[in-house]
C-alpha cells in the first residue's frame, strides 16, 4: 500500500480553461500538480504497475457545498504524472470519503494481484486515515 498526504485537488471545474478555440491547463492546476510532484517523491519511490484500489480521504476545508467526486480525475491524472500508477484505467475500485480531522488529503493506492479477481472479499480497506 501507498500512503500519500497531499494537498486538496482542485475541482473538475477548475482544471481546465477554454479560450481561442483550445483547452488549456489553467494555473491553478499546474501549480497544485508542481507542489503534489515535488511533495510525491519525498513520500514514496513506490509505484503499482498494474490493477490497484484508490482510497481517498478529503478533509473539508470549510462549510461550502462540494462535490467529492470532482476531486479524482485531478488525483488520479496525478498519480499517472508521477508515476505512481502506470495508467489510471488499472483502477479497480474508489472509495472516497470526507473526513473531520487530518491532513487535506490522504491517498492511498492499494495493489492488487493478478489472480485476484474477487478483490472485495481478500483486500481489507480501513476508510480512516
Amino acid at each position: 500500500m501507498i500512503r500519500l498526504e497531499l494537498p486538496l485537488a482542485p475541482s473538475a471545474n477548475a482544471i481546465w480553461g477554454t479560450g481561442r478555440g483550445r483547452v488549456y491547463r489553467t494555473n491553478i492546476y499546474k501549480q497544485w500538480l508542481e507542489e503534489c510532484s515535488w511533495m510525491i517523491k519525498t513520500q514514496t519511490k513506490e509505484s503499482v504497475p498494474r490493477d490497484y484500489i484508490l482510497q481517498i480521504a478529503v478533509k473539508r476545508p470549510d462549510k461550502r457545498r462540494r462535490d467529492l467526486d470532482n476531486l479524482l480525475k485531478a488525483t488520479s491524472d496525478l498519480l499517472v504524472r508521477t508515476g505512481v500508477i502506470s495508467d489510471d484505467n488499472f483502477c479497480r475500485a474508489i472509495v472516497a470519503e470526507w473526513v473531520d480531522i487530518g491532513p487535506p488529503m490522504v491517498v492511498k493506492i492499494f495493489p492488487l494481484l493478478e489472480q485476484e479477481t474477487e478483490w472485495w472479499t481478500e483486500i481489507p480497506i480501513m476508510f480512516r486515515n
